[in-house]
């Protein structure tokens, strides 16, 4: 569970810093006051994408940390857009930032609720049930494996003469690419080199005539600051505090004799060569001209170049024989089914059990007799290779299986696809049943729920407030509520407002006591002002 928060100089946020509790905590505040912001800092410093403008105006970063059992994380963001992340005070990627919290925080708001709508999802939701993560995975492999020899068939039974003419397409490009031969960041170099060589006459002039105001002559700026320093130091016997004034011309001479040494290292290494200007300039533009067909950059070219020799040495040499390939195909294609109908016999399974659980816990969110389904189909496919009672079935890396959620929010209503009769209301407690049900089956410690009072009120909203005060038994419970039903529930009130001070915003960020909740909870949720007897 998360221990601490600290959250500086992010968005409006100057500077917060809290101690995180366990059970249920709500969140309250007025519209625009920053409750999502807190979650979003939080979200941020977990992995989730980072941008400059989250930097709060007129400062140099952003920096987020957050504090669990035994570890923490730190996100800096600077106004530049660069970011950093650490674990335990060590660099991580945020790659591998994001990868270590997968488990961590379960995040829901208004994307998970657009994603439940999403048919393209919903065998996610019902493989998670299932715990056959592994089969999945392996699936997937095969699968992958599976088009990869179907590609390396079709390329091989290309026709001779289309084999020929891309070979010979292929070589060309790989001879102009190697000809030229060109190295990372090569054009940077060359392009810096190019400016100075072409300015160099003037570089040259410049650099000598202040070599010869500077240090030459009897009235170089050398000679006169000398002559001045030593009149200074004349007086010192008189005055002191002149001390100061002698140490500065004492280091600007100082200064000034090595910008004068550096100068004429500069001009003993500098001398015009129409030849080198030459070739830069003609390596420039073959270069120039690499980038302009392969890609736009160096770091392009030369993954075309790995690209287009890797395809010459399959299409000359292929890695298998065709026959080789077709036993590769027979030999995945069986894999592949004996997978597929593995994972469609426990999806058949395991969905009505879902749908029983599903049901049971929309019951307690104020949904009595609602239906909640899961269809499980195939679509046809005449060129699937995938044959089911003698059809051909389409397949793809998660099997065979077509699913879809079903609802009847209404007893005596027949069920039709979720998406095209969920309200908003119904939708977020859908989405809470589908939580309270994974709740067991996650290893998530805390859960932070975004608006999931969408839509809802009155008896609705109570149920929905008794059943995130029971997740929050075995889970830490964080809550953004506009709800004085889940407000009052809550173990913690963690209140946000926003205050103005010297045409600046500030956000502050309290826990309320016994006695401060129930008076905002009532100034926010009723509009009325609690007074005191």
């Amino acid at each position: 569970m998360i221990q601490h928060l600290y959250i500086k100089d992010f968005a409006i946020i100057d500077e917060v810093n809290l101690d995180m509790k366990p059970g249920f905590t709500v969140i309250t505040g007025e519209t625009g006051s920053g409750k999502s912001i807190i979650l979003e800092a939080l979200s941020v410093s977990l992995g989730a994408k980072a941008d400059k403008l989250m930097v709060r105006f007129g400062a140099d970063r952003a920096v987020i940390e957050t504090d669990f059992n035994q570890t923490s994380y730190r996100r800096l963001i600077s106004n530049k857009g660069r970011t950093k992340a650490f674990q335990n005070d060590e660099p991580i990627t945020v790659t591998n930032l994001k990868k270590s919290n997968e488990t961590t925080v379960d995040f829901h708001g208004q994307h998970d609720q657009q994603l439940i709508l999403n048919t393209d999802r919903h065998i996610d939701y019902l493989d998670h049930f299932c715990g056959h993560k592994d089969d999945v995975n392996k699936l997937g492999q095969t699968y992958q494996e599976l088009t990869s020899y179907q590609t390396k068939l079709y390329r091989i039974r290309q026709t001779e003469n289309e084999r020929r003419d891309r070979l010979d397409l292929l070589k060309f490009q790989a001879q102009e690419i190697d000809s030229v031969n060109p190295i990372l960041d090569e054009d940077l170099k060359l392009d810096k080199d190019f400016k100075k060589m072409s300015h160099l006459e003037d570089i040259i002039k410049t650099l000598q005539l202040v070599q010869n105001q500077v240090n030459k002559g009897d009235n170089s700026v050398i000679d006169i600051l000398e002559n001045n320093f030593r009149s200074i130091e004349s007086l010192l016997q008189y005055d002191e505090d002149l001390k100061q004034i002698s140490e500065l011309y004492q280091t600007a001479i100082i200064q000034l004799q090595e910008a004068g040494t550096d100068i004429s290292m500069q001009l003993s290494g500098s001398e015009f060569d129409a030849e080198i200007l030459s070739e830069i300039s003609e390596r420039l533009q073959a270069l120039e001209s690499l980038k302009r067909k392969y890609g736009g950059s160096i770091e392009a070219v030369l993954n075309n170049r790995e690209s287009i020799h890797l395809e010459i040495k399959s299409l000359t040499k292929p890695e298998l024989s065709e026959d080789e390939i077709l036993k590769q195909i027979k030999f995945k294609q069986n894999q592949f089914s004996i997978l597929a109908k593995r994972l469609h016999q426990s999806r058949l399974k395991n969905a009505k059990i879902l749908s029983a659980k599903v049901e049971n816990a929309m019951s307690l969110l104020n949904m009595p007799g609602a239906v909640f389904k899961i269809n499980i189909s195939m679509k046809k496919s005449d060129s699937g290779f995938f044959v089911i009672n003698g059809e051909n079935v389409e397949a793809n890396s998660q099997g065979i299986d077509w699913v879809q959620f079903f609802l009847s929010a209404n007893p005596g209503e027949p069920v039709k696809p979720l998406a095209s009769i969920a309200s908003g209301g119904e939708i977020s407690r859908i989405m809470l049943a589908i939580k309270t049900v994974f709740q067991d089956l996650d290893p998530v410690q805390t859960l932070i729920f975004d608006e999931i009072d969408s839509g809802i009120s009155g008896i609705a909203a109570e149920k929905v407030a008794d059943q995130l005060l029971k997740l929050s038994k075995s889970k830490q419970v964080i809550c953004i509520t506009h709800l004085s039903q889940i407000a009052r529930k809550a173990d913690y009130h963690l209140h946000i407002t926003k205050i103005v001070e010297n045409d600046q915003t500030f956000v502050k960020v309290n826990y309320l006591n016994e006695i401060e909740s129930p008076r905002i909870i009532s100034e926010l949720f009723v509009g009325t002002k609690e007074t005191s007897s």
